[in-house]
């Protein structure tokens, strides 16, 4: 009988071991997934962070709230144009719409190294469709979509033909103003629709 009972008691201890180690183990798999849980939060929160950092990096100047809707008036010989005050243009570009039929018309102003104030629109006539537009980098502006870089001093002069350079607008001073003709920027609508 002690026998029987010595092996029962081994059964028991042997048992009762096990159970202690299947919940010694179930537990390390918990800390495990927890740990695993944690790292995928990171990882995430970072790719997340990146991803923000790189689209605000690439997207300078769109949708940011830095654009202003442009003055606009009619012009002594009825074609109306908007208007943008010389004073208001420096070597910082400045950022603006126009709305042509629900379209936002997006242009920019800035005065170059010749002093001149050179006016475009905030697309080019070949990255237009991926609508991010530009940003000033010291003296020149460069494309939020393929990085190249223009020189202000040329803009208004060399990138009247179209391809690859902000987009072309006309303009004219007249009275301490700027002026750039309504159906300029409405031609230009489908750059931004």
């Amino acid at each position: 009988m002690s026998n029987r009972k010595e092996r029962l008691r081994d059964r028991k201890e042997r048992l009762q071991d096990r159970k202690e180690r299947l919940a010694r183990e179930r537990m390390e798999r918990e800390r495990s997934r927890t740990r695993m849980a944690r790292a995928f939060a990171a990882a995430a929160v970072i790719l997340v962070a990146g991803v923000a950092i790189y689209y605000v990096a690439s997207h300078k100047g769109e949708g940011t709230g830095v654009y202003q809707p442009a003055a606009v008036a009619g012009s002594s010989d009825a074609s109306g144009a908007v208007t943008v005050p010389v004073s208001e243009v420096g070597a910082s570009a400045r950022f603006y719409t126009y709305s042509s039929g629900g379209t936002q018309v997006r242009f920019f102003a800035v005065k170059g190294a010749d002093g001149s104030v050179h006016v475009a629109a905030d697309a080019c006539d070949v990255c237009y469709a991926d609508h991010k537009g530009y940003h000033q980098s010291a003296s020149a502006m460069q494309c939020n979509s393929c990085g190249k870089v223009f020189q202000i001093s040329s803009i208004g002069s060399k990138n009247a033909a179209g391809g690859c350079w902000p987009s072309y607008l006309p303009m004219r001073s007249e009275g301490g103003n700027v002026l750039v003709g309504w159906s300029d920027l409405d031609g230009k609508a489908y750059l931004f629709d």
